[in-house]
């Protein structure tokens, strides 16, 4: 099966033609609008850890299923001062990271991983993140540190979101040190990509830090993605230009992210340059931070409505929910003015953010072969279609379940489960959108064709159920009863007999009460389709034809 991936971000599979009819199945293929347990996305919880040089509790519970791991070494930096009484002050002292405190950082991981939940990491020396300036030790401990710290985040990556590389600076934002230089930076995140696998997404604070760990020199001039040296570096780097992202705490406060993007385009990334790198080269990678309010006299961009045209861009997935909380409780109260499928005037400017961080899939039709004959052979053509600002940052297995039908909801039978490995969800891309100075156009809106085949067993009736790793789809959920966490996605049913086809297979069973199989929801004119055949039923008070 060739995947080609389109200039448009849409994904293809070229399949051979398949031997038996596929059947539309007559599912409901809306999005229900629901909040969905997927903590690779999503409003993030700050959770600070002082490690110690012995001594120290690790994370037992977790304050959030998507918890931002704030761990400082503020104790082994001797430029950190720890507390003072009177005349007296106690400092940090510079060393190598004890086997006690990497063994806290670790069992910290393990505990996160068995609640259930993700991990975005920031590592530093201020202590208890309060802000101090001038914390960061001498340069050579800060190499030494992350070569210490290396192997135990690349022992974690299935559980790591993101490494915001802080190491440096008040809060591991990388200002408020007089230690801070652009070349420091870029040395210490090149050590950490060289020490950690690909896996492991590293993020700086600004543009212009991670246009120093790739190579750029006069980043104002040559940070430009259509620009000959931005091509001759993003060649010379190849995958690793996909890894190095930025974190932004200073998202949307103002049209500068309060210094986060330049205002002189010549000394310095502007907003349009960074966001359109992030839309290229941060396309399965986390992107988010801290959204904040309008600081006086700047330009409002703080709002929903802005993050439906740009989140889309830079494939924003997470948030602080705490901060900022005078932000957060203004976007509870005012209502999504947005065009966006079923979220059109429907939701809270806060449910619509909340439920399009990161990806969301959303089945809009399901194909499936009638009949899976002698060969064993199972056929399926979906339309997925990923209504999120983001895509999958991580490579996750694709599989099928399948339940024989034994036309009880309330019984549920044995299950066969088939890997489906030839399917990568980080392809299914969400939508993008053409800029032309200040016209703006949807060129893609996620919806990605899907198609597979693999072999099963069995005989009698089916229902199938896609499983993307433990990621629950937007769809109704009610037909995951055999499925005990309601992930996944209800495809549809399929008859399954070895010894010879039925005349009339999944058609008969399906088709009893006279209905068409012809249900397939598409976007017109900023409203939901239903469309069976040559005819069309809308939703949301349209006329249909």
């Amino acid at each position: 099966m060739k995947k080609i991936l389109g200039i448009l971000g849409a994904l293809f599979f070229v399949a051979p033609l398949f031997a038996g009819t596929l059947v539309l199945q007559d599912l409901d293929y809306s999005d229900k609008m629901q909040t969905l347990p997927n903590y690779d996305r999503g409003f993030y919880r700050p959770q600070v850890l002082h490690i110690k040089p012995s001594g120290t509790k690790p994370v037992e519970k977790p304050y959030g299923k998507l918890l931002h791991l704030r761990a400082e070494i503020s104790e082994f930096s001797s430029s950190a001062w720890l507390s003072a009484n009177g005349t007296d002050t106690t400092r940090g002292v510079s060393q190598d990271l004890t086997e006690d405190a990497l063994n806290v950082l670790q069992t910290s991981f393990d505990n996160i991983r068995a609640y259930g939940g993700k991990v975005i990491v920031r590592i530093c020396y201020d202590p208890w993140y309060n802000g101090r300036r001038n914390v960061t030790p001498e340069h050579e401990w800060v190499l030494k540190h992350v070569k210490q710290l290396a192997p135990v985040l690349s022992k974690n990556t299935d559980v790591i979101m993101a490494l915001e590389m802080g190491m440096h600076g008040a809060y591991g934002e990388m200002h408020s040190d007089t230690a801070i230089t652009y070349p420091r930076v870029a040395e210490a995140v090149n050590l950490m990509l060289r020490n950690t696998p690909p896996e492991l997404k590293i993020l700086t604070r600004t543009g212009n830090y991670s246009a120093a760990v790739l190579g750029f020199e006069n980043w104002g001039k040559d940070f430009y993605i259509d620009g000959p040296e931005f091509k001759r570096i993003a060649e010379a780097k190849g995958d690793t230009m996909y890894r190095v992202g930025m974190f932004n705490d200073g998202y949307l406060g103002t049209q500068y992210d309060y210094g986060t993007w330049g205002a002189d385009c010549n000394s310095s990334i502007c907003r349009e340059e960074g966001v359109a790198w992030l839309e290229k080269y941060s396309i399965n990678m986390p992107y988010g931070g801290e959204a904040l309010t309008t600081a006086s006299g700047y330009q409002v961009i703080n709002t929903p409505e802005f993050l439906a045209y740009e989140g889309f861009r830079t494939h924003t997935s997470y948030l602080n929910i705490e901060w900022n909380y005078n932000l957060i409780n203004s976007w509870k109260e005012v209502q999504f003015k947005g065009k966006d499928f079923e979220y059109d005037n429907a939701v809270t400017g806060f449910k619509y953010v909340e439920d399009h961080l990161g990806y969301r899939y959303v089945l809009r039709g399901s194909k499936l072969i009638d009949t899976v004959d002698a060969s064993g052979m199972f056929k399926a053509a979906l339309k997925i279609q990923n209504v999120g600002f983001g895509n999958l940052t991580q490579k996750t297995p694709t599989r099928i379940l399948l339940a024989k039908d034994v036309g009880d909801d309330d019984v549920c039978p044995e299950i066969d489960s088939v890997e489906v490995p030839d399917v990568d969800f980080m392809n299914v891309h969400s939508r993008t959108i053409a800029v032309n100075g200040s016209d703006t156009s949807m060129t893609f809106d996620g919806t990605n064709d899907v198609e597979f085949e693999t072999k099963i067993s069995g005989k009698g009736l089916y229902n199938v159920i896609l499983k993307v790793g433990n990621i629950a789809f937007a769809n109704d959920r009610k037909n995951l009863y055999c499925d005990d966490d309601l992930t996944g996605v209800y495809l549809g049913k399929v008859f399954v007999d070895p010894a010879k086809e039925p005349p009339q297979g999944i058609a008969k069973v399906r088709n009893a009460n006279g209905k068409n199989h012809g249900a397939f929801v598409k976007r017109k004119n900023q409203k939901i389709l239903i469309q069976e055949g040559e005819r069309e039923f809308s939703i949301n008070g349209m006329k249909g034809r």
